[in-house]
């Protein structure tokens, strides 16, 4: 199982890639929080409450409303910081701007003062500017004696009008969006794109063209998609294999059937005819009816081991192959044949009794038919710390060189197999081998003889 590393896991791809966007979007927007609370606080730099009451009280005298409105414009316009806002006797701002809500609620709260003369509510300008605050309204008077009131909004006036709240915002918003758009879009590439290959794999691939695979660079990503493309690849292969098996079996089942058919549609035409051959014939019918029997039967039976689930039964290997081969001596004895077995110590492994057993006795069998008479069969169980090897060697006349990887294959019979046998019994025992785990293999011996040897996997402590 391949160990979780968060640059190679889907789930830590996507995970950093958001929370990446996020810091980035957090830091550059803390930065810009500070460039501009910073640009404002330096805007107002130097500015003194009473030296702009004083102005303003000089150019409401000397130029009216009309210098009044163009003085506050051009303050607006340099200090983004300060907001100036002068009312006529109706509250109303001289350039129409409207109050904002928090001023004007205080505005009101302080003219209903229950205790205050109109005059006194509003003190008048200080032409020295040492008792003015940014937070007292200051009254002004125009050339014509009618009075204006001046109000101050500075940058400090509440904590959302420091940063300029909606244009800050806006700003933080588009930042955002432009900076998790491309995060997104290469996040989504990255997992849509192989998604669209493996979906169009699947369609091959289920469309019968089984020689299909993925992407090879798809299969070489160290992510959660490439052990699925890896995964999705060793599934096709095996899927293909086992169609290829099945045609294979099929096609030799069709020809393994095709002779005792022949030979029984043969038997029963000499047998109509009636003569004194009939009972040959009837014999030869019931032989062959046996043989399908047994052709029938064996197919069956591989099909059933090849289908096997992983085996999950404790066995002592060594006891199974004891009975095995105590079995097999009757059938050596009538054959002048001796088996050779010594039992080793229990060899735990996880198996299934009758499969194995199965595959033990049609390899020892196969080395009982090959024997010579007055021979001997030598059965050895080698262990060690990861593996139990059993190896049955015979004395026979082994098999040519290039047919033992053929050995297992259904059906398949090398050119120095005497008998009529179906081929089906190497190939029993390789699948019932394949279902535990293990490996079966052949290899001749010197001077004459076959050793047929299974590796199977050892139950550890």
């Amino acid at each position: 199982m391949m160990a979780w590393h968060p640059a190679r896991s889907l789930f830590g791809r996507a995970f950093l890639t958001f929370w990446g966007a996020m810091a980035v979007i957090l830091v550059c927007g803390m930065m810009l929080t500070a460039a501009v609370a910073w640009y404002r606080f330096n805007s107002l730099d130097g500015l003194n409450p009473g030296n702009l009451t004083r102005d303003a009280a000089q150019i409401a005298h000397t130029y009216g409303k009309e210098g009044l409105e163009r003085w506050v414009w051009a303050m607006d316009k340099r200090y983004s910081a300060l907001k100036i806002y002068i009312m006529d006797s109706q509250d109303a701002d001289i350039l129409g701007r409207r109050l904002p809500t928090r001023m004007h609620d205080w505005l009101i709260a302080y003219r209903a003062a229950p205790d205050r003369s109109p005059r006194a509510d509003y003190p008048p300008a200080d032409p020295t500017g040492e008792r003015v605050s940014w937070w007292e309204p200051q009254l002004l008077t125009l050339p014509d004696g009618s009075e204006l009131l001046m109000l101050f909004l500075p940058f400090d006036a509440s904590r959302w009008e420091v940063l300029a709240l909606s244009p800050v915002a806006l700003a933080l918003l588009l930042f955002a969006l432009a900076v998790t758009a491309p995060f997104c879009w290469a996040l989504t590439r990255h997992i849509t794109a192989p998604l669209a290959q493996l979906r169009h794999t699947t369609h091959a691939l289920a469309a019968g063209r089984l020689d299909t695979h993925t992407p090879p660079k798809l299969a070489k990503r160290k992510d959660e998609l490439g052990l699925l493309a890896r995964d999705f690849d060793a599934m096709a292969v095996r899927l293909k294999a086992l169609v290829d098996t099945r045609e294979q079996l099929l096609h030799n089942i069709a020809h393994e059937l095709r002779s005792p058919l022949a030979r029984l549609r043969l038997a029963s035409e000499l047998a109509r005819r009636n003569d004194e051959r009939r009972d040959l014939q009837l014999d030869r019918i019931e032989r062959e009816c046996e043989r399908l029997d047994s052709l029938v039967g064996n197919t069956l039976r591989l099909a059933r081991v090849g289908a096997l689930p992983a085996p999950t039964e404790t066995l002592d290997l060594s006891e199974v192959v004891a009975g095995v081969v105590e079995d097999a001596r009757y059938e050596a004895e009538g054959r002048h044949l001796r088996i050779a077995w010594d039992a080793p110590p229990p060899v735990p492994i996880l198996g299934d009794r009758c499969s194995l057993a199965s595959a033990i006795e049609n390899v020892l069998r196969n080395a009982l038919r090959f024997a010579p008479p007055h021979s001997m069969i030598r059965v050895r169980l080698l262990v060690d710390a990861n593996e139990a090897s059993l190896e049955i060697e015979d004395r026979g006349p082994g098999v040519a060189t290039q047919d033992l990887a053929s050995l297992f294959e259904p059906f398949y019979r090398a050119a120095s197999s005497p008998g009529s046998g179906a081929g089906l019994g190497l190939s029993i025992a390789q699948a019932a081998v394949a279902a535990h785990k293990g490996v079966i293999s052949a290899r001749n011996v010197s001077p004459h003889g076959l050793s047929v040897r299974m590796d199977l996997p050892r139950l550890r402590a």
